[in-house]
């Protein structure tokens, strides 16, 4: 298995089609067809936890 990039828990920043979002690492998995590590954040937005799925190393940054 491949080493990941980021840790669950770390505050980041992914770059979208809209814009940036902030927010948190959730969850860390393998895309078995790719086999690429992909991440769940976890961001605000109105109030509310919202999560990103399936969101690729390259679309994120530390914040």
């Amino acid at each position: 298995m491949k080493t990941t990039e980021f840790k669950k828990g770390q505050s980041v920043v992914v770059t979208t089609k809209k814009g940036k979002v902030e927010g948190t690492i959730s969850c860390v998995d393998m895309n078995v067809c790719t086999f690429e590590v992909e991440y769940s954040v976890d961001y605000l937005k109105e109030g509310k936890t919202w999560t990103m799925i399936c969101v690729p190393a390259r679309a994120i940054e530390l914040a």
